[in-house]
């Protein structure tokens, strides 16, 4: 299996990660974020990519995970680096954010001093992902060490197995149930993980033309029923694990990965996504008080602004913090060395 990058997916990489920072400086709801209606523009440019935001992230992790797989002897190994990866800058990266939006006036989320064990244990703001993520490497790798994942048909199983589990998700978890360790994001993401590994090892199966214009073809199909719902022409389940949801996701995921862009600064965003990923909340809500101390008002001004001390203050973060072998290990995740 070559491992030569591809840059079609550095590409969709970095879309990935600006569309989760675009995500972020709107907010999920009216009380986050720029604090937009929920009936605005801005509302609507987020529910748009809403459902293959972060299925696209999790896709291209399936993908380049399906590179270098697991095997039964390296299973201990791999699951340590994961540890090391994921759940280091998880700890000390969210701490972080944590301490710094408790001692900051004008955060939205301010916290309690007395709560922050929680973050450990339970989802925490954007930093969900990483617990949910670090779970499907460890399920995912498990299968791949008993060889459970070796031929298109198993493969299939699994990823059919992954899909009816989301679905049936919310009905048999009861939802007081608590989110440990955000168990229930990796039940979300596992689907579309198993979709990037099978792209990755089973190419010859999507590569048929017939089977991409179905995906194209059901991709714009599900846009439009998105964007009619979005407008109270048609009414459906719009929650990101509904069968809309999934079916956006899941084609449009799959449309992106065959359209083989290669954007040069797509690319240049996508080899800094991870610190960008963890980073670029200091820098958009950074963005948004200063600009507002400013006396800006206007959602345009403080939307550009916010992204792009998102996206950059994120690359900056890792220059510094990659020079020294300890905080390059805790808060990037990345090999020890000394400088």
């Amino acid at each position: 299996m070559s491992l030569t990058k591809d840059y079609s997916v550095e590409t969709l990489r970095g879309l990935a990660i600006i569309l989760v920072v675009i995500g972020h400086v709107i907010g999920s709801a009216s009380d986050g974020g720029m604090k937009v209606a929920d009936d605005s523009g801005w509302r609507h440019l987020y529910f748009t990519f809403e459902y293959f935001r972060m299925p696209l992230f999790t896709v291209i992790s399936g993908w380049v995970y399906a590179i270098r797989p697991v095997s039964f002897d390296n299973f201990k190994k791999f699951n340590l680096k994961k540890v090391r990866r994921i759940l280091y800058p998880m700890i000390f990266v969210g701490t972080s954010y944590f301490l710094l939006q408790y001692i900051t006036p004008g955060t939205n989320n301010n916290g309690n001093l007395y709560e922050i064990w929680r973050i450990y244990v339970f989802p925490y703001t954007l930093f969900w992902y990483l617990p949910s993520l670090f779970i499907v490497f460890f399920f995912v790798g498990l299968l791949d060490a008993y060889k459970k994942l070796d031929t298109l048909k198993s493969w299939i199983f699994w990823t059919i197995l992954a899909f009816v589990l989301l679905v049936l998700r919310d009905i048999i978890i009861p939802y007081e149930w608590p989110n440990f360790l955000s168990y229930k994001g990796a039940i979300y993401l596992f689907p579309y993980f198993m979709i990037g590994l099978g792209m990755q090892r089973f190419s010859n199966f999507f590569a048929n033309k017939w089977f991409n214009y179905t995906m194209t073809i059901l991709f714009f199909s599900g846009l439009l029923i998105q964007q009619l719902g979005w407008y109270g022409l048609v009414h459906f389940n719009m929650e990101r694990s509904s069968g809309l949801g999934l079916l956006n996701g899941v084609t449009g995921t799959i449309f992106l990965f065959r359209l083989k862009w290669k954007v040069r600064w797509f690319m240049y965003f996508g080899s800094f996504a991870y610190s960008i990923y963890l980073f670029h909340s200091f820098g958009t809500a950074a963005g948004r008080i200063l600009i507002k101390n400013l006396g800006v008002t206007n959602d345009f001004f403080i939307f550009f602004f916010s992204l792009s001390v998102g996206m950059i203050a994120p690359i900056i973060a890792q220059k510094i913090l990659d020079r020294w072998g300890i905080t390059r290990v805790l808060f990037l995740g990345r090999r020890y060395y000394k400088n």
